[in-house]
C-alpha cells in the first residue's frame, strides 16, 4: 500500500450568532486510514476561556464531497459534506451534515494537496468494502 504523509488542516467555523460565542477553531488530519477532525469553541468574554476540545475520527467512506472553494487564486475555503450527519451535529455552524470550513493561512499550500488525496482514499475504501460484499456472497453461496 502506498505510504501517504498526513495532510494537517487548520480551520475555522465563524460563528452565526450575533456576539459571536459560537465561533469554532479546528485541525483536520488526514491520516492513512481516516481523517480525524478536533474541534473547540473559541474563547470569548463571554465564557472567560477556551471550550474543551473535541476528536471525531470519520472513514473516508463517510466523506461524501469534497470542494476547495478559492478566491484570488488562493485557497480559501474548504466545504466537507458527511454523509451521516449525526457524526457532526454537535459542531456549531454544521449544517445537516456540510461543513464549511475556513482554511488559515498557514494550511493554504497543505489544502492543494486534499482532492486528489480524498479521491483517491474515497475510491480505495469503496473498493474494500465492495471486495468483501463480493466475498460474504461467495461464502453464503
Amino acid at each position: 500500500m502506498i505510504s501517504i504523509d498526513p495532510v494537517n488542516i487548520h480551520f475555522h467555523i465563524p460563528a452565526m450568532d450575533p456576539l459571536g460565542k459560537e465561533e469554532v477553531l479546528g485541525k483536520l488530519r488526514f491520516l492513512p486510514e481516516y481523517v480525524s477532525l478536533s474541534w473547540r469553541l473559541k474563547g470569548s468574554v463571554f465564557k472567560g476561556g477556551k471550550g474543551e476540545m473535541t476528536t471525531i475520527d470519520l472513514p473516508y467512506g463517510e466523506i461524501e464531497h469534497v470542494e476547495l472553494v478559492k478566491k484570488w487564486f488562493k485557497v480559501r475555503r474548504l466545504v466537507l459534506r458527511i454523509e451521516t450527519p449525526e457524526l457532526v451535529k454537535e459542531i456549531p455552524g454544521v449544517n445537516m451534515g456540510k461543513m464549511n470550513l475556513h482554511i488559515d493561512e498557514r494550511s493554504r499550500e497543505e489544502a492543494k494537496k486534499l482532492s486528489g488525496l480524498i479521491d483517491f482514499k474515497r475510491s480505495m475504501f469503496i473498493l474494500d468494502a465492495h471486495d468483501q460484499r463480493l466475498k460474504s456472497i461467495r461464502e453464503e453461496g
